[in-house]
């Protein structure tokens, strides 16, 4: 299937007399397949290809790391404010019981505890899992 071919499988398809959007995707691959590229074609495309490649792949590192350190600092910051309320209700207690309450209530409501849990567990249970599987092989 020449160029023709494919260019009027295409041409069908936005007018609406091909019925099968497969039809013109059979028609641009095999379009493409009977490309002939000579050695040094194909050896710049390599070289381009792999030069593309390799510049996702430092950009993707870069944004993962930088993804990976957010969401540990955010994980880190919603742990240790949610100690330091546990903490701030139990000193308050002697002082002011109401408030020390109110505070406990919002600390140990449901949610706050689950979502405490699953970041501990997202973050560092990987960690505890692993180390209680080494201990056991010790």
């Amino acid at each position: 299937m020449g160029f023709f071919s494919a260019l009027k499988s295409v041409g069908s398809w936005l007018v609406g007399s091909s019925g099968n959007g497969m039809d013109v995707v059979k028609g641009v691959g095999s379009w493409i397949d009977e490309q002939q590229w000579t050695e040094q074609e194909q050896a710049e495309w390599t070289t381009k290809r792999v030069e593309l490649f390799s510049k996702f792949l430092d950009q993707t590192i870069k944004e993962n790391s930088e993804r990976s350190r957010t969401r540990r600092s955010l994980s880190l910051l919603f742990i240790r404010w949610w100690l330091l309320m546990m903490t701030f209700s139990g000193l308050l207690y002697p002082i002011n019981q109401q408030w020390s309450k109110y505070i406990w209530q919002i600390v140990s409501y449901e949610y706050v505890v689950y979502f405490a849990l699953g970041i501990g567990a997202f973050f560092w249970g990987a960690h505890i899992v692993r180390g209680t599987k080494f201990a056991k092989e010790d």
